[in-house]
């Protein structure tokens, strides 16, 4: 096997998975926005492990710095693998207010950045007829709940563009896999918290789901287990298309596909606390 290739490195998911693998005998090249920021904790387990693990810049925002990254490490290496994990909550808000710099920020690097890397990498494992694509989605991109009123269609977005890309490169033995992870305790959401608006017209639903995540971060999914997930997902012989990951994202998943579209919409009339305590009960997913 040549090399795997993984984005948005610096923490969370992605710093799990390229020590993951590396660990796992592969070569790893983990990229990041910034290295001069993220790089050290990688740089020092490849030294004193080592691991066949190296670090470059790449920002999936950037077409150029995509273009450059990919030529610098396809001049010494094969890319069989590409993960694409790179993402961005974008804030927690409704459609309405949600500005249209956020719209652009979060699709640019949850959807166009993962598309732009596939279709760099594809002619070459297309002739070769082997390679392994996974893009790293979320319980989001299944489950459409207010207020992740950005992020979620960013990521069903990729959803859906992975199993149309699914279907037209497995005549060239290429598989792609779906990472669907859910509540996982990272620096992810530090990064992304914002303030409730009182006056927002929609302010209950981040109310709702604040003490929801609040429940589930008391036992989080780790970023090691997504990371053996995506190591499993790589190395299978009985691959799959979809891999959710850890205990909600898997329940709701399930139960939301149980519901009716209409039960579903009626969590946006207003609801007392245990009503929605009750949702998400049913959901298998108990705030409590």
């Amino acid at each position: 096997m040549g090399c795997v290739l993984i984005t948005g490195t610096s923490s969370g998911i992605g710093q799990a998975t390229a020590l993951y693998l590396a660990r796992a005998g592969m070569s790893v090249v983990a990229t990041m926005r910034n290295p001069d920021m993220g790089a050290e904790p990688l740089l020092a387990a490849a030294a004193e492990e080592g691991l066949e693990l190296r670090v470059e810049r790449l920002d999936v925002c950037d077409a150029s710095s995509i273009d450059s990254a990919v030529a610098r490490v396809a001049a010494v290496d094969q890319i069989d693998v590409l993960v694409n994990n790179a993402g961005i909550v974008g804030g927690i808000t409704s459609i309405e207010e949600a500005s249209d710099a956020t719209w652009r920020e979060v699709f640019e690097t949850n959807f166009h950045g993962p598309i732009s890397l596939i279709r760099s990498l594809l002619p070459a494992m297309r002739e070769r007829g082997s390679g392994v694509i996974i893009n790293v989605s979320s319980g989001g991109g299944r489950i459409a709940l207010s207020p992740q009123s950005v992020y979620a269609p960013s990521k069903w977005a990729l959803e859906a563009a992975s199993e149309i890309l699914a279907q037209e490169v497995r005549r060239y033995g290429i598989r792609v896999a779906i990472i669907e992870p859910g509540v996982v305790d990272t620096p992810t959401f530090a990064k992304n918290a914002v303030g409730l608006d009182p006056a927002s017209p929609y302010v209950d639903f981040p109310k709702r789901l604040g003490r929801w995540f609040a429940a589930r971060l008391k036992n989080p999914t780790t970023a090691e287990e997504a990371a053996a997930v995506i190591h499993h997902a790589i190395t299978t012989d009985t691959p799959r298309l979809r891999y959710p990951v850890g205990h909600d994202a898997e329940a709701m998943i399930e139960a939301r596909a149980e519901m009716s579209d209409q039960e579903w919409i009626d969590y946006g009339l207003p609801l007392t606390r245990d009503e929605v305590d009750a949702f998400f009960a049913r959901l298998g997913v108990p705030i409590t």
